[in-house]
């Protein structure tokens, strides 16, 4: 595939933890091919949940960010994680002209 062509961009989600997976996966692989498709880029990434577990982010808050922000999961997992570490670096006189 040309890097340059715009292609429509379909997403699978697939719980590997459950064999029927393996047919929505090579029924989804047949139908890109049959429509033309010769390429596949496969991206795997882990769920928020495994993300805000791993990170020992406070899953209630993250949860209610998401619902009021409405921003992407990697933000609002930094935003948690750098909480409260601007306070005492003189941050507000470094934008405000002092």
């Amino acid at each position: 595939m040309n890097k340059n062509e715009a292609r429509e961009q379909k997403s699978l989600f697939i719980d590997l933890s459950d064999r029927s997976s393996d047919n929505n996966i090579s029924h989804s692989i047949a139908e890109l091919k049959n429509s033309g498709n010769t390429q596949v880029n496969l991206e795997v990434k882990a769920s928020t949940d495994q993300v805000t577990i791993k990170l020992l982010v406070d899953i209630d808050l993250f949860k209610r960010i998401k619902e009021i922000q409405d921003l992407p999961d990697w933000v609002i997992v930094k935003l948690i994680m750098d909480g409260g570490k601007l306070k005492d670096s003189s941050f507000k006189e470094r934008i405000t002209n002092g």
